[in-house]
């Protein structure tokens, strides 16, 4: 083989390798259902990004449990706790949420789409609204208000498609979807009373979705950097109150390193997501300043791996770290996210 030749071969394959790293790797846009504080999104192969043409099948699964009171940049002192919830505003205690996600990609040469279909489960608890009359303190282990939420379903259906016809060597392209508003929006408290939209399976918005990519390679590391927005564009009410969840920002680069063979792929991913707060009269608001009680900004590292079993099957692991988190009142947290799954490409 000639050394130019060679080289190409070497960057076509370190190219396809990325490209189905980017595939694979966490959507930066959160989950939209995600209630309190936004979360590194399930949402794999969601760019409909993928270097094998034909069909890829990919089943993932993700666990977020969000047990760490913040408050702005910082955890949550007592103080701050007992602030907003004396000023009648409810204290969240968990949110436990685990997604079961179904995506289906189809990939030619300049083009490819794909489609994703999340199965969730979610458990909440709040300590409600401070009482003056049964509770002296304002504190949330005497509140008689606590409350608890469980609900499943399928979630928000994602449609992605992608184009790299403007790259020659197809290392860039743009992004455009659509999240269609299929999860559930009627979730209630054990007590019958209605459930936070912003904690429900769905949104019951429409969303666009545009963003782009760029991968590259040097020696035996690989890169990616992309951005995407993602804009509710229709909402509906529900119980005549309006709902519109914030504006999703969101910024990822990653390398992966090559020197163990096409078997093993190691992988590192920092995630920067800012979202706006929801608005609407179901939107939470925070009575001590007027505010609004949702809206973060959130930086993630993500190391992980993939390894090829053969038969173009693969399987890949993630842990997802908060690095920097600055929320909007106070606000959950997760202290990880974690992400299993399983991908099959059919050439």
């Amino acid at each position: 083989m000639k050394p130019a030749h060679n080289f190409f071969h070497i960057l076509k394959s370190l190219r396809i390798i990325f490209s189905a790293m980017l595939a694979l790797l966490p959507f930066a846009a959160m989950n939209d259902a995600l209630a309190c504080v936004a979360s590194l999104s399930e949402d794999w192969g969601t760019h409909g990004i993928s270097a094998t043409h034909g069909f890829t099948a990919d089943l993932s699964y993700d666990y977020i449990n969000q047990n760490q009171q913040r408050y702005g940049s910082g955890s949550a002192s007592p103080s701050q706790v007992n602030n907003v919830w004396g000023s009648g505003n409810e204290v969240e205690n968990y949110t436990v949420t685990r997604t079961t996600t179904a995506t289906l990609n189809y990939s030619s040469d300049t083009w490819g789409v794909s489609a994703q279909l999340p199965f969730m489960q979610r458990k909440h608890g709040t300590y409600g609204e401070f009482d003056p009359i049964a509770n002296n303190v304002p504190s949330p282990a005497l509140s008689t208000a606590y409350a608890s939420s469980s609900d499943s379903g399928i979630g928000d259906i994602r449609i992605i498609g992608r184009y790299t016809g403007f790259s020659a060597d197809k290392t860039a392209g743009i992004i455009t979807g659509l999240k269609l508003p299929t999860g559930s929006t009627n979730a209630t408290f054990s007590d019958g009373s209605t459930l936070d939209r912003s904690l429900q399976i769905g949104t019951g918005s429409t969303d666009l979705i545009l963003g782009g990519y760029i991968t590259g390679a040097i020696d035996e590391y690989g890169w990616f950097a992309q951005g995407t927005v993602q804009h509710a564009v229709a909402t509906k009410s529900v119980g005549g109150a309006d709902y519109r969840p914030g504006d999703i920002y969101s910024l990822s680069t990653g390398i992966r390193y090559a020197k163990f063979g096409a078997r093993f792929t190691p992988m590192l991913q920092f995630n920067f997501i800012h979202r706006r707060a929801d608005s609407g009269s179901a939107a939470t608001y925070d009575a001590n300043n007027n505010g609004p009680l949702t809206g973060e900004t959130l930086l993630y590292l993500a190391p992980g791996a993939m390894l090829r079993v053969g038969g173009g099957t693969s399987v890949y692991g993630f842990i997802q770290l908060p690095i920097y988190q600055n929320v909007t009142s106070l606000q959950l947290s997760p202290r990880y996210i974690l992400t299993l799954g399983a991908q099959q490409s059919f050439e």
